[in-house]
């Protein structure tokens, strides 16, 4: 199992995190069993943003954004042993109202918080392949591909 798949299968890293491809994170929720829910964010506006993000993931979620990280976090949302939100198409919302996804991310981290301490697993990534947010990264892309690199060339030089 990959690192990543590895991450996804741990519940205490359940969280809110930045990447930048979708490849591996694909096949590690592949691996776990996880779907992910692709909620694209183009030329949507901050005032609807709920109910998008609420279209895609639960029509009982729009309430408010309390009510939307509360469906999320109840089980009966979904009967997956994960949950993989994959979040896109964000840059224009942001530039035009940089605070626009402060509720969202609010209320993605508490989901998160509590399907940790619930025990299950629950991870919400924003393709950020240009680190406009300033959230962890689930996975650092270039640091494994160095270090695969390394060990090619590594195996390479000893034979």
């Amino acid at each position: 199992m990959g690192k990543l798949a590895e991450r996804l299968a741990d519940e205490r890293r359940s969280g809110v995190y930045r990447l930048e491809a979708t490849d591996a994170l694909e096949e590690a929720a592949a691996i776990n069993g996880f779907p992910i829910a692709h909620v694209r964010l183009d030329d949507v506006r901050s005032d609807p943003l709920r109910e998008a993000c609420a279209g895609v993931l639960s029509p009982r979620t729009s309430a408010s954004w309390p009510s939307f990280a509360a469906a999320l976090a109840d089980p009966a949302w979904s009967p997956a042993p994960g949950h993989v939100l994959l979040f896109s198409g964000f840059e224009g919302l942001v530039r035009r109202e940089p605070d626009a996804l402060d509720p969202l991310l609010a209320a993605l981290q508490a989901a998160a918080t509590r399907r940790r301490l619930n025990g299950s697993k629950f991870f919400a990534a924003f393709l950020d392949p240009t680190r406009t947010l300033s959230l962890d990264p689930l996975y650092d892309r270039r640091r494994h591909l160095s270090t695969a690199n390394a060990r090619v060339i590594e195996t390479g030089g000893a034979a």
